[in-house]
């Protein structure tokens, strides 16, 4: 059998759960699509040659620069690619076995399981290997092949990680998803149970749950003794009836985005984007069920919303505030604000749908009375003038299209009062864009459903200064990032660390 990973700390193993439900596959799907555009192809190796920009770097491979950058990027941020600022991309010596030829052909045989993957649940169910456009695919034994059965050496440790990350990380995904699905995540809750009760209990086939609960073995969350199957210690404190549901609540999000990962290549070299989300109808799909998702959880957010709301109340006062939420989403942001003093007012922007689901989180909080709701499209309605004293852009930015970005930005510079706040949240990348990872595959998520960008300090200073919004600073919140703009009218507050 493969190896198991390590034991790791209580901190360190609900990371790892949560990376595999949630960016797993997005790193995988970056690793396997550099191989299926030939990326490493058109790159110079180190020391040998001029490193090649980013522009020629997409001419060479067919392909958009913004895609190839939503590539590349991970590439960086984990070392396989070398980016020499100010000049572009070169191959390190530690990274010469991606030109192998056996390697490529393996990291084909990978994508090659990509779509296939996703009938894992059938297969578990059945026991039988699945159909896919008339062939038979033995779902279950590549499975055995990748995580249970030994493994050649690799050339390197470096491709041994490239081959892991890439091969295996998005079959952990589906292994997870697909535990989810049947039961067998709930089923675990228990205790250690017989196999045959397992799959009774998840309407699955013996022999093929074993190899999922095998497979969840070689992950570190199941334990086996003779012919029971259990949660680990970590996995079970990590686990229990009341985090479980909130854990699982990441996998419907995950898998709508499969497809079009499966055809990443397509995005970057034809603009063919299997999820696209300027379509409206499925924007109005995911976004109003990601909005349903949000609200789960909405009362952990509001929490998080209201440290914002503290830095912001640091710098200036609350008191008779005009709040307006753009993309408001589930409602979070703008009740963190409501609630951080009660003279605050906040209108909520977002589509009448959302909207419907953003009411009741409102009153439930009893913010209803000091609540407008605004339903239209942040890019087409009027903003008005010196409306607002601070804006909220709750995660908002990298749903948008780049190019709408400069009139937005005017549109709201110009809706805020004296000593008035642009505040947005969500994902910030470095200066250099190499990282952190997770923002990087949250990039490429936004890249291969044709929506927006995540953006660095710089990338918004450039949008921000020429609107009159000269004052910016990058702030690390919980989870994710807030970049709070103004005039200069606003002093900073003392001793927090900024961009």
């Amino acid at each position: 059998m493969a190896e198991s990973f390590p034991a790791p700390s209580q901190t360190a193993f609900v990371q790892q759960l949560n990376f595999w439900a949630r960016d797993a596959s997005n790193e995988s799907a970056a690793l396997l699509g550099a191989f299926a555009l030939g990326l490493f192809g058109h790159l110079p190796d180190e020391g040998s040659a001029a490193p090649v920009s980013l522009e020629t770097l997409a001419s060479r491979m067919g392909g958009t620069v913004r895609g190839t950058r939503s590539v590349i990027e991970p590439l960086v941020g984990l070392g396989f690619v070398r980016l020499e600022e100010g000049r572009g991309y070169s191959l390190p010596a530690a990274s010469s076995f991606l030109r192998r030829p056996d390697f490529a052909a393996r990291m084909r045989e990978a994508l090659g399981w990509w779509l296939v993957s996703a009938k894992l649940p059938e297969a578990v169910r059945t026991g039988a290997p699945v159909d896919w456009h008339g062939e038979s695919r033995d779902l279950l034994g590549w499975y055995r092949k990748e995580f249970l059965e030994p493994r050649a050496p690799a050339p390197s440790a470096t491709a041994a990680d490239y081959d892991d990350r890439a091969a295996r990380n998005f079959l952990r995904t589906q292994a997870l998803v697909t535990s989810g699905e049947v039961g067998l995540l709930d089923a675990l809750v228990s205790g250690l149970r017989p196999l045959a009760e397992l799959a009774k209990a998840t309407g699955s086939h013996p022999e093929s749950l074993r190899t999922l609960l095998e497979v969840l073995v070689c992950m570190g969350l199941v334990r086996r003794e003779a012919e029971s199957f259990g949660y680990t210690e970590l996995a079970g404190r990590s686990l229990d009836a009341s985090s479980l549901p909130y854990f699982q609540r990441a996998f419907p999000a995950t898998m709508d985005y499969w497809e079009a990962f499966g055809h990443l290549d397509e995005a970057v070299t034809q603009r063919k984007f299997r999820l696209d989300l300027r379509d409206p109808e499925t924007a109005r799909r995911i976004y109003q069920r990601n909005a349903s998702r949000i609200t789960g959880i909405f009362a952990s957010h509001v929490k998080l919303g209201r440290k914002a709301a503290e830095l912001v109340a640091s710098m200036r006062s609350l008191k008779e505030a005009r709040v307006l939420d753009v993309g408001t989403g589930s409602g979070v942001w703008g009740a963190a604000f409501g609630l951080a003093d009660p003279t605050v007012h906040v209108t909520y922007l977002d589509s009448e749908h959302v909207l419907e689901q953003v009411k009741p989180n409102i009153a439930k909080l009893k913010l209803d009375g000091r609540a407008r709701y605004w339903a239209g499209d942040c890019l087409s309605v009027d903003y008005g003038e010196g409306q607002y004293d601070l804006i909220l852009l709750p995660q908002v930015i990298p749903a948008l299209p780049p190019e709408a970005l400069p009139r937005l930005f005017g549109q709201l510079a110009r809706a805020l009062r004296p000593r008035g706040l642009l505040i947005i949240s969500g994902y910030l990348l470095t200066d250099r864009r190499d990282g952190p990872l997770d923002a990087l595959y949250f990039a490429l998520r936004r890249y291969v459903s044709n929506e927006g960008d995540v953006l660095s300090m710089p990338d918004f200073r450039r949008l921000l200064e020429p609107v009159g919004l000269t004052s910016s600073r990058g702030f690390d919140m919980p989870i994710q990032q807030v970049v709070i703009a103004s005039r200069g009218e606003v002093p900073w507050p003392d001793g927090l660390p900024s961009r």
